[in-house]
């Protein structure tokens, strides 16, 4: 079974590995591979994955935490939307840790600037989030306009509270999420939102907006760590990059941490110019396809 950090860490880096495509927990994998000796395993820092499928992390040094079915039904509103084990797995992290603070990155993404620079920004009352994607009132991004389609002029209850799209409502984007322990109450009313308002809202991104919302409400303030990452989160990004991983966990097997360590960096997920220029044709010839029904 993986290794349990039992010391009191500054920091907790948390990892949501979910589902039944590997790509996820393979891309969990790498960033721990490649932040390990340069951040993840120094002094103040320890890591927790929280995953459907534990067996998969078995031999890495890590504190692992199971989705259960029933959590799995429950957080993400019976299967309406999977992006909310997002909050209630990074909750479910905080709450069950010994962390003064908790920072959470997706699988797709890795460090390549210091997150401790980032880490010493956490306080209380203050958040730290991926990036601001923009105000939702005119917004001219078709996915962030739904919002407004969608809860213009509703008052809509969650919990205790009344909650009305206002004119300085935000779109924060989720890819980072960065907390202090003591604020971990505001992921349950994020959810509690969220849980009300994913009805009401086509698009993928309501748990973020969520969050956001709660942290308005609450006038928590907001640092941004977006320039210090780099991700695969692209179509054409991940089309390369998953299949690259896949193989290397295939030829080195999936619990040898050890080998792994030594030999992630053979893993280049930077598309060459070669098969950037290909994707981008092969994606014109099927737009042009499509279009005219060739």
């Amino acid at each position: 079974m993986a290794g349990t950090i039992f010391y009191m860490s500054k920091v907790e880096h948390i990892l949501i590995a979910y589902g039944g495509q590997l790509g996820y927990h393979h891309g969990a994998k790498y960033q721990i591979l490649r932040c390990w000796h340069r951040w993840y395993s120094g002094e103040g820092n320890s890591v927790c994955v929280v995953t459907d499928q534990p067996q998969i992390f078995d031999g890495y040094p890590l504190r692992v935490l199971r989705v259960t079915e029933r959590q799995t039904k429950e957080w993400t509103l019976d299967g309406l939307q999977h992006f909310g084990i997002k909050i209630k797995g990074l909750e479910l992290a905080a709450k069950t840790g010994t962390a003064e603070k908790y920072l959470l990155l997706d699988t797709d993404t890795y460090w390549v600037k210091d997150p401790a620079k980032l880490v010493d920004r956490i306080r209380p009352n203050r958040f730290v989030m991926y990036c601001d994607e923009g105000r939702i009132k005119k917004n001219r991004n078709k996915s962030i306009n739904r919002f407004e389609e969608g809860l213009r002029d509703k008052i809509i209850k969650y919990g205790e509270q009344v909650y009305q799209l206002e004119n300085d409502s935000r779109m924060l984007n989720s890819s980072i999420i960065g907390l202090h322990a003591s604020d971990v109450g505001l992921l349950d009313e994020a959810f509690e939102l969220f849980s009300v308002l994913e009805p009401l809202v086509e698009a993928h991104t309501v748990e973020q907006f969520s969050l956001a919302e709660v942290l308005r409400r609450h006038k928590f303030h907001i640092e941004f760590g977006r320039s210090y990452t780099q991700d695969w989160s692209s179509i054409g990004r991940k089309n390369y990059v998953t299949p690259l991983l896949r193989s290397f966990f295939s030829e080195y097997g999936e619990h040898d941490f050890s080998k792994h360590l030594t030999l992630w960096n053979q893993i280049k997920v930077k598309r060459p110019l070669e098969t950037l220029l290909l994707q981008k044709y092969e994606r014109a010839v099927s737009k042009f396809t499509e279009k005219y029904r060739i």
